[in-house]
């Protein structure tokens, strides 16, 4: 019985499976020229029998304002972690051989636009949303606190004066924070789900290209799946037996996807987007080969090709929220 081993050795593992985390945007509007099939565009895009904000469509704003903050949030989080890795190693070496050339790293944090502010859940969800958004809130602002405050601790050199010994706070706080609005974030998602998953059968029940939207969000799912699947602790047999067996499968929902088009020359800009998330998926399937031909060869799988993996998901995710939405 062979060994379990870490497949993924990265820092805070739990922390960067929830940054990896991928949330559904279950808008489903977009859906063509309405003129041409006699329906109207409510002011949110959405495809009604009428001009009305109804109850379902409320709600897939909503889930769709927080996947958009999440996703946001969790930019800002890979940022951080890279920084704090970054500018200790940095430090470690400087301190190690005060003479040797090296270059302090750059932090560059992306610019985050308040996206919870005022933001309410609507009325018909039940739950403590309120309480959920403040929490993700204060962590979200105090983490950024943490970078502003280490930036000043790297332009100031004051790692000079305490040999590095504030990175361990700048590390030991930010994930502290980060697990806060990861677990808010998971509240949310964990209760707005069903419920976002009921409007959206209530908006897709006479949508014009409903199957193609549904086998798409298979597709995404299950490319989800297999990317946290990359941070288990398992055998490398068994990883390697699964992930052979998860390629098939993709492959051939894939190809399904591929073969239903969807039809219509008013629907033109639709099947667009549809094709660049098939697109998206088969160079997804090439990453995957990547892992393959790594583990097929006896040498250890690089961290580059799960990066690769990782950022092809975020690429399938963003082509399919761009196609329903």
């Amino acid at each position: 019985m062979s060994t379990p081993i870490h497949i993924r050795m990265k820092i805070a593992q739990s922390l960067i499976l929830g940054v990896l985390a991928i949330s559904l945007t279950v808008g489903c509007s977009g859906s063509g020229d309405k003129s041409k099939s006699g329906e109207t565009e409510n002011e949110s895009g959405g495809l009604f029998s009428s001009g009305s904000k109804n109850e379902a469509q409320e709600i897939i704003d909503f889930n769709n304002k927080m996947v958009q903050t999440e996703n946001n949030h969790n930019s800002f989080i890979r940022n951080y972690i890279r920084a704090v890795d970054n500018l200790d190693y940095f430090i470690k070496q400087k301190m190690a051989n005060p003479e040797a050339i090296a270059i302090p790293p750059i932090l560059v944090k992306p610019v985050m636009v308040n996206q919870l502010k005022d933001l309410k859940a609507p009325s018909s969800l039940k739950g403590d949303y309120a309480v959920w958004i403040d929490s993700m809130q204060t962590s979200f602002t105090a983490l950024q606190s943490l970078y502003k405050e280490m930036e000043n601790y790297k332009s100031a050199e004051d790692w000079k004066e305490d040999s590095g010994k504030k990175m361990e706070h700048f590390r030991a706080k930010g994930l502290a924070e980060i697990d806060k609005n990861e677990k808010a974030s998971k509240a949310i998602f964990t209760a707005l789900r069903p419920e976002a998953d009921k409007a959206e059968s209530e908006i897709l029940k006479d949508h014009p290209f409903k199957d193609q939207i549904i086998s798409s969000r298979k597709i995404m799912e299950y490319c989800k799946e297999i990317t946290m699947g990359t941070y288990d602790d398992v055998s490398n047999q068994a990883f390697k037996a699964n992930f052979e067996k998860q390629y098939n499968e993709l492959e051939t929902l894939l190809n399904k996807n591929k073969e239903n088009p969807i039809k219509g020359d008013q629907y033109e800009s639709n099947n667009r987007r549809f094709n660049t998330f098939n697109e998206a998926v088969d160079t997804y399937l090439g990453k995957m080969r990547i892992i393959q031909r790594e583990m097929n060869s006896s040498s250890e799988i690089s961290e580059g090709a799960f990066t690769d993996l990782d950022n092809a998901a975020q690429t399938v995710v963003s082509t399919y929220n761009n196609f329903v939405n």
